[in-house]
Order: structure tokens, then sequence, then C-alpha cells
């Protein structure tokens, strides 16, 4: 048998309470999925899955709001209007 180690890590307790969930409806608990995933970036040398960043954050979007930002800076697609329930 190989040396073992402790391993310790903080996250967010309601992200462990999901995850012990979902995984104990895999049959599993949080330190086997952790070595899976251990297990699978030896494998591979790299990690197993493609991270992503937000789609919200595309460049497009990015391009979008930077463009909508300086032009409310200039002065530039503001409208005035009412207030909804206010009355004229």
């Amino acid at each position: 048998m190989s040396d073992t180690c402790n391993l310790q890590i903080r996250l967010d307790t309601e992200l462990r309470n999901e995850a012990q969930t979902v995984l104990a409806g895999m049959g599993m608990d949080v330190s086997t999925a952790v070595r899976i995933f251990l297990r699978q970036v030896v494998t591979d040398r790299s990690l197993p899955f493609r991270p992503t960043l937000d789609p919200f954050y595309n460049s497009a979007n990015v391009a979008h709001l930077k463009k909508v930002l300086n032009d409310a800076r200039a002065g530039r697609g503001i409208e005035e209007h009412a207030l909804l329930g206010e009355e004229n």
C-alpha cells in the first residue's frame, strides 16, 4: 500500500452540501469524487473537462457593454421618461 496524505480545501458550505447530495445519488462521497478527479488529471495530464467562462462575458457581449457604457458616459442613447406608476 502506498503512503497516504490528507488534502484540506475550503469551499462554500452550500456547494459542499449540494455536491454531497449529487454524489450520494451516484453512490459515492466527496472524497471518492476528488480521488477520481485527481486520478483522471494524472491519467490525461490535463483537466477532465474543458473550463469555459460564463457565456455572458464572451467577446461580443463585452464589446457591446463597453460601447453602451461609453455612449452613456457621452450622453448618447439616454432618454428621459416618467417612472412607472408616476403620473404626468
